[in-house]
């Protein structure tokens, strides 16, 4: 009888500690991304959530909007251009007409696709325009929000939003490589 309570004891003390055992953190890679990185992409991060809370308080409940700076506002109108003309964006860079460049603008790669038609031309031509205004609106607000970068850390910063622009293209869309060589995203040199 000792015996089976002694057995029993210990299957519930086994599984206790089986049942209460350490698990280890979940640990994710992310590559070997710099602070200027993460401090940048996480400022791009919060702006892109701002112009979601706003957008979601104005529709809800105007009357409770917050004063927001001219400045703020200026960004918020800029994040919010970009996912209004997003769909454009994408259908041109589908069209192998404009690209991804690594300076993180918008350009022009095939200009014979557009030079036939005036009209689209001048589409082509303000869709570049737009999202090139609202990129440059979004990167010097990012900089001016983080005190520790410099002017001196431009280029490091435009090389990350070039990254990030280029990563949120489509497959199969073209960007430019770092050597100034073009590629289509998804293919390998």
């Amino acid at each position: 009888m000792k015996k089976h309570i002694i057995i029993l004891l210990l299957i519930a003390l086994a599984v206790f500690f089986i049942r209460c055992s350490v698990q280890a953190p979940e640990v994710k890679i992310t590559g070997e991304k710099t602070a200027l990185e993460n401090q940048i992409i996480g400022t791009y991060e919060d702006i892109e959530q701002d112009s979601w809370n706003i957008a979601s308080v104005r529709s809800t409940s105007p009357n409770e909007v917050k004063q927001i700076s001219e400045e703020k506002k200026k960004v918020l109108s800029a994040v919010q251009n970009r996912r209004f003309n997003k769909d454009d964006v994408n259908e041109l860079k589908r069209d192998g007409v404009i690209g991804e460049s690594s300076a993180g603008k918008l350009v022009i790669i095939d200009a014979d696709k557009m030079n036939s038609d005036t009209e689209y031309k001048k589409r082509v031509e303000k869709v570049i325009a737009d999202e090139n205004r609202d990129r440059n609106i979004i990167i010097e607000r990012t900089m001016q929000v983080n005190e520790q970068v410099s002017e001196a850390d431009e280029d490091r910063v435009l090389k990350i939003f070039a990254k990030i622009f280029q990563d949120e293209s489509e497959a199969n869309t073209w960007i430019q490589n770092e050597d100034g060589t073009w590629m289509k995203k998804g293919q390998v040199n």
